[in-house]
């Protein structure tokens, strides 16, 4: 049979069409993910999310009663936050909104997953996504079969039923029409070597998209030490407990998935007030002080911008082995991130191969600042 001029062109167009279609959906996997937290309550109009490239808004935070969610307490309240995210998906067409639930301190995660409740938990969470056209599930948990110093109910079965949680909301979201979408369905998870013991992440990964690792905290208001937030390695003094690059490896080390881990990178900061310079530390570091309270003292990066950096007396320093920047004034010491800290973490998240970062939270950055910078740089 002798196939037509037409129908060699016609297959010709068909394959290049098609072999097009395969590259953009590859390089669309390959892309490095640039997620924040954003406040359910945070009015849309402020937000630039689809212009600084933000391709995960996970909506924080969903709270549970019995096996409901709700935003707030107060009805009317909670539907004006409910008007709020649809909003906010509309203004943002380009961010997949994800539905973040619990947060720290929250309760409620261990009673809802056990098994007589979990079907209506997961019932209750799928309906919530569809009322607000919302593009997945975000749990955090924090955290399963530990009770985060006495904030939260936990019980030993947590562990499994964490487990079946994320598998039967996975099926649950695949069961939802997926026509032009892909619900995505993630997790917070924690930094030290016992939360391995609590959550069974390697079998918890196979069911979800991504992994929120909350790189940070490694010190903070708890401590009459200054030290780091978030350094991305061991100090040059050897004194810092933890790094990032510590917590990453041992994710690795389990054998998990390294395209499904996002750094977490904070957008707030720790400081110390009446840190008096000693021999060794003429910059403040690691030296005794007294812990602010960052819940009644602004200290989000935007501030530090506007209030701190090169002003007041402050000082910028930069541990060139943690790859941390902190300020000091001779009295108080502050741990913050800045554009330089983020370069090196993003070159660090390229030289392990990572996902994607994620950044908590998006009202306390700088205009022009973190995420932008993450946006622009994470797929050169």
């Amino acid at each position: 049979m002798r196939v037509s001029i037409y129908t060699k062109i016609f297959i010709v167009v068909l394959l290049a069409g098609m072999s097009f279609y395969f590259y953009r959906i590859s390089a669309k996997e390959d892309r490095r993910i640039t997620a924040v937290y954003v406040e359910a309550w945070q009015d849309y109009r402020t937000m630039n999310l689809t212009e600084q490239g933000v391709d995960i808004a996970f909506i924080a935070f969903a709270k549970i009663k019995g096996t409901d969610l709700y935003f707030h307490e107060d009805s009317q309240t909670d539907s004006q936050i409910k008007e709020n995210i649809k909003q906010l998906k509309r203004h943002h067409p380009d961010t997949k909104m994800v539905l973040a639930i619990g947060g720290y301190g929250a309760d409620g995660f261990s009673d809802a997953s056990l098994d007589g409740n979990r079907y209506l938990f997961t019932e209750s969470i799928v309906n919530m996504v569809k009322e607000l056209e919302l593009d997945g599930v975000d749990i955090d948990w924090e955290y399963p079969a530990f009770d985060a110093w006495k904030t939260q109910k936990a019980r030993p079965e947590d562990t499994k039923n964490f487990t079946s949680l994320m598998k039967e909301l996975r099926e649950k979201l695949y069961r939802l029409p997926h026509k032009n979408k892909k619900y995505l369905l993630t997790f917070a998870s924690g930094t030290q070597d016992w939360y391995f013991r609590n959550v069974e992440v390697k079998k918890v990964e196979r069911y979800v998209d991504y992994i929120n690792v909350m790189t940070y905290d490694l010190t903070g208001k708890w401590s009459d030490t200054t030290g780091f937030n978030a350094n991305l390695y061991v100090d040059s003094q050897g004194k810092s407990e933890h790094s990032v690059d510590g917590i990453v490896s041992m994710y690795l080390d389990h054998g998990i998935d390294s395209r499904k881990l996002l750094l977490g990178i904070p957008a707030y900061s720790y400081g110390w007030k009446d840190v008096k310079i000693k021999k060794g530390s003429p910059d403040g570091l690691f030296a005794s002080g007294k812990p602010i309270d960052i819940d009644k003292t602004d200290l989000s990066y935007k501030q530090i911008k506007r209030s701190y950096l090169n002003k007041n007396g402050y000082k910028r320093y930069f541990d060139s082995k943690a790859k941390a920047a902190y300020l000091y004034n001779g009295d108080t010491f502050i741990s913050y991130e800045d554009p330089e800290a983020v370069q090196e973490k993003i070159r660090y998240i390229k030289s392990k191969n990572l996902g994607g970062a994620m950044l908590w939270q998006y009202a306390q950055d700088a205009e022009d600042g973190l995420v932008q910078l993450l946006s622009e740089h994470l797929n050169e």
